[in-house]
């Protein structure tokens, strides 16, 4: 599982993007500015960082000199909307390995990732595939082209749903926290006081559980969080 920093403004962007590329097998922190980008590279390595170029606190190509200035040559991918030949050219001078215009195709985006991950001799391990398919209770889900159904009737979930889901598959029988939860796949600190967890648990248990009412897939641990249980049926 390679570790990816997608620094990228637009929130609507990086969770759909993050999603995406998790359910290709990798490990994607999202910071919306070059000083949460900073922390996160400060907390320690990633393999590969996506790089926007307008973030709210400065321009994306400060990031990738300072990188550079101090020997740190993780490839960096430029994502971004100023894709002149005159744009690519700079960011390249500036130490970018890739340059990708938005809009941009996901298929294309992946396979620049592994491309650059192998240059850089990144090796996926086999623990590392990525999560495609999974049925959970009466659920089936395709992460990759993040399509669902529920007894074989098409639904919709959303791109939180997903997230929730995968984090919880990637815990299997294991005691989940809130906190964790809101660390993880809300992106919000551990004290949030939000309650949004539990709606969107019980409408997933709507789509889970033989009867809702009363959970064996998806269930509660008082004082604790949940845990799932993907092989009770």
């Amino acid at each position: 599982m390679a570790r990816l920093l997608f620094v990228e403004d637009d929130q609507t962007l990086g969770l759909s993007l993050r999603l995406a590329l998790t359910a290709h097998g990798h490990d994607v922190r999202v910071a919306p500015s070059l000083t949460a980008a900073r922390q996160v590279l400060g907390a320690g390595p990633v393999d590969l960082v996506l790089l926007d170029l307008g973030l709210p606190d400065g321009d994306g190509l400060e990031l990738v000199t300072e990188l550079r200035k101090r020997g740190d040559f993780t490839p960096i991918l430029v994502l971004t909307a100023r894709a002149t030949l005159a744009d690519r050219c700079e960011g390249l001078r500036h130490g970018a390995d890739d340059y990708l215009g938005k809009p941009f195709d996901l298929p294309e985006l992946v396979a620049r990732i592994d491309a650059l991950l192998r240059r850089h001799g990144w090796t996926r391990t086999p623990s590392a595939r990525p999560l495609s398919n999974a049925r959970i209770g009466r659920l089936t889900i395709d992460f990759g082209a993040r399509t669902a159904t529920c007894d074989g009737e098409p639904v919709t979930l959303s791109d939180l749903e997903l997230r929730l889901l995968q984090h919880l598959l990637g815990h299997p029988g294991q005691v989940v926290s809130r906190e964790a939860l809101l660390t993880d796949v809300w992106e919000l600190p551990p004290t949030s006081k939000t309650r949004s967890i539990d709606t969107f648990v019980y409408r997933l248990r709507r789509l889970i559980e033989p009867d809702p009412s009363r959970p064996t897939v998806l269930v509660s641990v008082r004082g604790a969080g949940w845990r799932l249980c993907p092989d009770q049926q």
